[in-house]
């Protein structure tokens, strides 16, 4: 996580982790605020619509209720929510006994709609979320990814509906 954050904030994004474990806390308030929080309350710690985008990042698969944590993740998000877990195509047989859960690129994509949330889209290749990384040299780029990664990711962003005009006039305005 903290990699991740550091590389947004170095972006000039405004940034905020949580997470679990202390050492990941500690290591990442180095980057930017992070909060030892668990994901089945992030609505209640952080309040509706608080991000932009909230990014879960080969979590799920270790979460009792997954469902749960989509629907705390869209109660906190105003826009997106962009998920990475582990394609259950493959894998890995240590990874196996660590992991509660794991799907494929159709059933994560039938948890993410259960949610309430639009799927904008699912990959199973990061090549398909980040081509200007590969500007420099893609074909190359590509190969190697292919070879590293051979499709175990699967990435999906999903959107928050937008409001109805009626929900809009209730919500309380914020100062």
């Amino acid at each position: 996580m903290g990699e991740f954050i550091s590389l947004l904030s170095q972006m000039r994004f405004d940034v905020r982790g949580c997470d679990i474990d202390d050492i990941c806390v500690a290591s990442s308030m180095r980057f930017a605020q992070t909060d030892k929080i668990d994901a089945d309350v992030l609505a209640e710690t952080y309040g509706d619509s608080r991000f932009d985008l909230v990014t879960v990042l080969h979590v799920l698969e270790h979460c009792h209720n997954p469902f749960r944590i989509l629907g705390e993740l869209k109660e906190v998000t105003r826009a997106h929510v962009l998920l990475a877990d582990p394609n259950a195509r493959f894998v890995a047989t240590e990874e196996r006994t660590t992991h509660l859960f794991s799907w494929n690129r159709w059933t994560l994509a039938n948890l993410i709609r259960q949610t309430g949330l639009t799927i904008t889209f699912i990959t199973e290749d990061w090549t398909n979320v980040y081509p200007r990384f590969l500007r420099l040299a893609p074909a190359v780029n590509r190969i190697l990814l292919r070879i590293v990664t051979e499709r175990n990711e699967l990435i999906a962003l999903a959107s928050k509906p937008p409001e109805t005009n009626e929900k809009r006039a209730n919500r309380p305005l914020g100062i």
